[in-house]
């Protein structure tokens, strides 16, 4: 197998808007989605169920979403513990080809799953786009890789066979968040099924009508329901059973760090009935920074910064929030990022020409409401048209004192804090000082810098002259260090491994005589 990227289209052509437009008009007609437990071959609803608003247009419900409970889990881990034999045993060779099938599914469906989720979370035309190829892309290069990396290994000797192999944990809990719904949610199956194990996908609460349009998808293209459950519901409650189930050998979270770092402790603690030692993959946000130079170029500055800092309204792990700029541009920088923010379109995804959408819901809308307005002396650009009805923030700049919060919490909202620097090793110094340390940019013409900027700052991801967003599948494994996670690299050639443990045969084929009984 070869892996290639999946296309991302170009809706500047006509035709690529046209194409798209009549499903994401049509969703409405559809609404609400009754988005239900799926255990095994079984499917049901639950009485109480979370209710997802349009992010626009608040009196719209997208989707009623079924809460699944700690019996329902029992159910599904029997269900699990009955069929991963056969799951495993299969040939690594047909579960990637069956994944690739899935990869397919998802492309004829494209269109579809997109505007589910553009209307689930109010994301730009394009930052969807991009988002479902990378689902795509998981897809395809996990069942690459596993082929490639995964088949067993042999080192025979004279009198002695050696064979080293991996086999699968087992059952792994795949806890994803809200904000990449396509590609997180997907990768986050994807991985552990690959290469044999079974899967409790539990989605965000908010966007669980896109998890399970790609659920089917994996379904569809012959994942067995057996071996990828849906359990949607709250974090809280069917999140933690699943994270302290006696059987449940991988726990894969991404989301907050207060939520992340309570998982890593609850899963350190050794149940009675409990076998192994869990394996708990977290990534848990940033607060990143950009550096500018003082030979940096502007236009690739603006470029970087607008789209790394306001993209899908901020509401990315990667986003950019702290901007260090070199005194030498500081002020002119300063003066273009007030009028690229005044210039900002913002409304409904429906209208393509638009670039920056509602946030999420109607909580994190108060909540970047009440920071915005902590901090409003330290405002020095906004985005001032934008519609009051909808869950809209309009994109701010700030230029807040070295002690303020704006420069350590991480916002997941359009707010960017700037400073200026005296010189380039101080913008380093400062980009370094945070608890997170998941990604960076660094805009400059400087080499000696460039050099310096990658042998210095910690972590995971460096861009360099250009947006800190938008990692792709193979070419960028996104993970960060520190408080931003356990180090996993999701899109990379390391990722599988964290979902089996190596397993050794050793056999001495030296014959001491035999015993003829043991023949019959």
């Amino acid at each position: 197998m070869e892996f290639k990227n999946e296309t991302i289209r170009d809706f500047s052509i006509e035709k690529e808007r046209n194409a798209i437009r009549s499903a994401l008009n049509s969703i409405e007609k559809s609404l609400p989605f009754e988005i239900p437990i799926s255990i095994g071959r079984t499917e049901k609803f639950s009485a109480n169920r979370f209710v997802q608003k349009n992010p626009w247009s608040p009196e719209l419900v997208v989707s009623r979403v079924s809460y699944s409970n700690v019996h329902d889990l029992e159910e599904t881990i029997q269900i699990s513990k009955m069929n991963w034999g056969p799951w495993k045993e299969r040939p690594q060779q047909e579960r990637s080809t069956l994944l690739m099938k899935v990869a397919e599914r998802l492309v004829s469906k494209k269109d579809f799953i997109i505007s589910v989720c553009i209307w689930e979370t109010g994301k730009q035309i394009t930052e969807a786009e991009i988002e479902f190829a990378e689902a795509v892309d998981f897809c395809r290069y996990y069942a690459t890789i596993a082929n490639d990396q995964l088949s067993p290994k042999n080192i025979n000797l004279l009198g002695e066979d050696n064979l080293y192999y991996y086999q699968p944990k087992g059952i792994v809990s795949s806890i994803s968040p809200w904000n990449f719904p396509m590609a997180i949610f997907t990768g986050m199956c994807a991985a552990p099924l690959v290469v044999g194990n079974i899967v409790l996908a539990k989605p965000a609460e908010e966007t669980s009508a896109t998890a399970f349009e790609i659920t089917k998808c994996f379904w569809e293209a012959g994942i067995p329901k057996e071996v990828l459950h849906f359990l949607p519901g709250l974090g809280s409650e069917i999140g933690e059973a699943m994270v302290t189930h006696p059987e449940v050998a991988v726990v894969n979270f991404t989301g907050s760090r207060d939520v992340g770092l309570s998982i890593l402790k609850a899963a350190s603690l050794v149940s009675p009935k409990q076998r192994m030692i869990k394996k708990v993959i977290c990534e848990l946000g940033g607060k990143n920074a950009m550096i500018v130079d003082a030979d940096a170029d502007l236009d690739v500055a603006i470029q970087s910064i607008i789209p790394s800092a306001f993209g899908f309204q901020g509401q990315k792990c990667s986003a950019l929030s702290r901007l260090y700029v070199h005194n030498d541009c500081y002020n002119k920088l300063k003066e273009r990022l007030i009028a690229s923010l005044d210039g900002l379109l913002i409304g409904s995804p429906l209208d393509f020409a638009n670039r920056i959408g509602p946030v999420i819901h109607e909580e994190s809308y108060l909540r970047l409401l009440r920071l915005q307005k902590e901090n409003e002396k330290f405002l020095t650009g906004i985005t001032s048209l934008y519609p009051k009805e909808g869950f809209y923030v309009a994109p701010s700049l700030y230029e807040p004192p070295e002690d303020s919060e704006m420069w350590n919490s991480e916002f997941f909202g359009p707010i960017l804090a700037m400073q200026k620097i005296s010189t380039f090793a101080e913008g380093i110094q400062l980009a370094n000082n945070s608890d997170y340390a998941l990604t960076c940019g660094v805009i400059s013409r400087n080499p000696k810098h460039i050099l310096e900027a990658k042998l210095k700052i910690d972590v995971g991801n460096l861009y360099i002259n250009r947006g800190i967003t938008g990692a792709i599948v193979h070419r960028q494994p996104f993970g960060g260090g520190k408080l931003s996670g356990t180090g996993a690299k999701a899109g990379g050639p390391d990722y599988l491994h964290l979902f089996v443990e190596g397993k050794t045969f050793t056999e001495n084929t030296m014959r001491q005589g035999f015993s003829r009984d043991t023949l019959q």
